[in-house]
């Protein structure tokens, strides 16, 4: 059975220092030129209000694969449903075969958000400043 991980357990799992940790190492891979990232795909419903996205990227030597499936329905407020939804798909890097469903209902799209302006602000700041 493939293994579904809730965002409770990503959030255990997970810590933004830990983000700020992966997120260096993959902004230094793709200066490296060992990621591949294709253009997201976007999808807007006609008649709604509400978009769906498709993202994927893989590291050079990482075992996995991961495909991002969010959605924004911005009218959901009203009827006592979050604008945006998501979950994130695992796959082997090997054989293609899927390894686990992350549904983390963006949360990992919010942690790695703060992570890269985290490691941004560290790359730009100027070291002479207090």
């Amino acid at each position: 059975m493939l293994p579904l991980i809730s965002e409770a357990d990503l959030r255990a799992a997970i810590t933004p220092a830990d983000a700020v940790a992966v997120v260096r190492e993959a902004f230094r891979a793709d200066g490296l030129g060992l990621t591949t990232v294709p253009a997201p795909i976007g999808l807007e419903i006609p008649g709604t209000r509400g978009e769906f996205h498709v993202k994927t990227a893989h590291v050079a030597g990482m075992p996995y694969i991961a495909v991002k499936i969010a959605s924004g329905f911005y009218d959901n407020p009203k009827i006592g449903l979050p604008t945006g939804a998501g979950m994130m798909a695992l796959f082997d890097a090997s054989t293609g075969m899927p390894a686990a469903l992350l549904l983390d209902n963006g949360y990992l799209t919010d942690v790695r958000t703060g992570a890269a302006g985290a490691v941004a602000a560290e790359v730009l700041a100027r070291a002479d400043l207090e």
